[in-house]
């Protein structure tokens, strides 16, 4: 009760790393993941990847590939963490009542799982480059490869907070799956790339609530999808612009905030 939420921070973290190393098969898992989701944007039909359509190219090749970077990382960001919180509760009510702070042990969950996330984004969109080229210039950096990283990482790490959101809600863990599959189906959805969104009621509202939605219209803003795919929705949030661009990232991190908070919220219930 007397160690100071600093030093909690740094313990809970450290197991969580022991715990990420001791478990073989999810480490395996979490290495070739990236690899997989990435191979899978690789297998989009055409050849012009990130560059401008060239004559008779497949039409839509930009956005799908987009679409499936978006997927990837809401999928691995939310399966990083949606088992975590309903695994440990028994330890964690212990813990709590030894006096762990609920932000101290939230915190450390945030700080691993994100730096996971990150080396994982950045392995995903690596093999993407390697297998359709790499975009030009960015909305912001120079480097549009570097802003697509950012992008992707941004998304992963909004993710994370998703996925230990989920895990605070879920009773058991026989409602992980469930809750993880509607939960990565409906952010497909919102992301405004499969469907169009924009002045749909009800639905373009429920969109900003979504990671993915933001997301994806960093990364369109990106790689300029607008200007190189004329088959895409006419979304204002896609314009290669760097006030659209960081709309986009500083919503993905107030939904981070966000959800932080709201799991911060259900751990402090729990607990009592």
């Amino acid at each position: 009760a007397h160690t100071s939420r600093r030093r909690q921070l740094s313990t809970v973290a450290r197991r969580q790393m022991r715990l990420i190393r001791a478990d073989r098969g999810y480490l395996i898992f979490l290495s070739l993941l990236p690899f997989i989701l990435g191979g899978l944007s690789i297998l989009v039909p055409g050849s012009d990847g990130f560059g401008p359509p060239s004559p008779g190219a497949e039409p839509g090749e930009l956005a799908f590939i987009l679409i499936l970077l978006i997927l990837g990382a809401c999928f691995m960001g939310s399966s990083l963490t949606v088992r975590d919180l309903v695994g440990e509760r028994m330890i964690y009510h212990r813990e709590r009542a030894a006096g762990l702070a609920p932000s101290a042990y939230l915190i450390a969950k945030i700080v691993v799982f994100c730096a996971a996330a990150i080396v994982q984004s950045f392995l995903l969109v690596l093999v993407v480059l390697i297998g359709k080229g790499t975009p030009g210039a960015g909305s912001v950096i120079p480097s549009g490869s570097v802003e697509l990283v950012v992008n992707i990482a941004l998304t992963t790490c909004a993710c994370v907070v998703v996925g230990l959101a989920l895990s605070a809600v879920a009773r058991s863990g026989e409602q992980v799956m469930p809750l993880l599959v509607v939960t990565v189906m409906v952010q497909l959805v919102l992301s405004g790339g499969l469907i169009p969104i924009t002045g749909r009621a009800v639905l373009a509202q429920l969109s900003w609530l979504s990671p993915s939605r933001w997301g994806y219209a960093a990364t369109a803003s990106t790689t300029d999808l607008r200007a190189k795919d004329p088959t895409a929705e006419a979304d204002v949030l896609w314009q290669h612009a760097t006030s659209w661009w960081l709309l986009s990232a500083g919503m993905l991190l107030l939904l981070g905030i966000v959800y932080a908070t709201f799991t911060y919220t259900r751990l402090r219930l729990r607990a009592r």
